[in-house]
């Protein structure tokens, strides 16, 4: 039987799974592959401008959506998401904690209006992220795992005419997760000088799905090579650093940290912006400025550039190891993880689990009931 109820400023919508229904969630002793198994539920909330707009948040098992084929979806790329995690408190048993959800809403909003889309707003977002959290918490694996959200917003209007769809569908899944790579100390990355991610005044820093489809090939080239991941270069020159994968670039020397300035075509990451102020809280130097490719690569191979890594929601801090340029290997620290690279990502992993005080009031706590 349907429950209603009401959860911040708008109307939820449950049905639930009865428990004898539900699946056992995964331990950490489990295969976990990463976006691969979800939890019994899924939030769905439609924008229908005939209806008056947003309508009730609605929790339902999780299943697939039924949509036509000329769906505006499927044919002109309006669709963003988002990536957040939860993360068991450590205090309480039936308590969760959030990291930084306002910056995602901010995000998910800006996105959506690059995009032509009708934006989420922010209370909503949050709203509907913490209640679907509540209802399947207990998926949410123990350190070092965690619970994975990817919100997302599409079109419904239907018809093959080029235009903005005026219906929208906003909807939340959930993944128990474990480490995002099998490797997990640290990755190679491949100098990509041919293709490029994104341009200024293009979507470069909106999370959108066509930013990650164009990267594609050049990511099937670098595996091919042996590299985890690909380093972007600027689209205009070839020269300046701009992504690793789909992770900001951090690199570090003795008396600086380095990391990309937003451009334009740059994604605005969460984890990024903590990197940059946990590490000016603990004194190091941060700059956000343009980066020569050549003149990283000329360093790594002096043992100036001390460290390098990519930062994301998904891996949190991943150290690199080496550059491939070509046919030319370029280790980083003889190949080591760095100890500022480490330090990093256990003071920012302590912080979103709970294990270290919050001093920048990062963490957001949900408490859950069950269901």
């Amino acid at each position: 039987m349907p429950q209603s109820s009401v959860f911040g400023s708008n109307r939820v919508l449950k049905n639930l799974l009865p428990r004898h229904k539900r699946k056992t969630p995964p331990t950490l002793a489990d295969d976990v592959p990463f976006g691969r198994i979800h939890t019994d539920h899924m939030l769905v909330c439609d924008f229908l401008p005939q209806k008056g707009g947003w309508q009730p948040l609605e929790i339902m098992p999780y299943g697939p959506f039924e949509l036509s084929p000329d769906s505006v979806v499927f044919h002109y790329g309006q669709q963003i998401f988002e990536g957040m995690k939860a993360y068991r408190s450590g205090v309480r048993e039936d308590e969760v904690s959030l990291f930084r959800p306002q910056l995602n809403a901010k995000r998910f909003f800006h996105s959506a209006t690059r995009l032509g889309m009708e934006p989420v707003p922010e209370d909503l977002f949050l709203q509907a992220v913490k209640e679907l959290v509540n209802v399947d918490y207990e998926w949410t694996l123990p350190m070092p795992g965690a619970l994975y959200i990817r919100p997302a917003l599409i079109p419904l209007d239907q018809g093959v005419s080029y235009r903005a769809s005026q219906a929208y569908r906003f909807f939340i899944i959930l993944s128990p997760a474990k480490n995002y790579y099998a490797k997990e100390t640290s990755v190679t990355v491949a100098v990509e000088r041919s293709d490029v991610r994104a341009v200024p005044g293009g979507v470069g820093e909106a999370k959108c799905g066509g930013n990650y489809a164009g990267a594609l090939p050049a990511l099937a080239r670098a595996r091919a090579k042996g590299a985890e991941q690909v380093l972007w270069l600027d689209g205009l020159e070839h020269r300046y650093v701009e992504e690793v994968g789909a992770m900001n670039a951090v690199f570090v020397y003795d008396d600086r940290i380095e990391t990309p300035g937003l451009s334009g075509s740059i994604l605005p990451g969460v984890t990024r912006r903590s990197v940059i102020e946990l590490a000016r809280h603990m004194g190091l130097r941060v700059e956000e400025t343009r980066i020569d490719i050549n003149q990283v690569l000329d360093d790594a191979r002096s043992g100036a550039l001390k460290e390098a890594f990519g930062c994301g929601t998904a891996a949190v801090i991943s150290a690199i190891d080496s550059f491939l340029d070509g046919d030319e290997r370029i280790a980083v620290n003889q190949g080591k993880i760095g100890t500022t690279t480490l330090r990093l990502k256990e003071a920012l992993v302590s912080i979103q689990t709970g294990k270290a005080p919050d001093p920048f009031a990062w963490r957001v706590a949900v408490q859950c009931n069950a269901h």
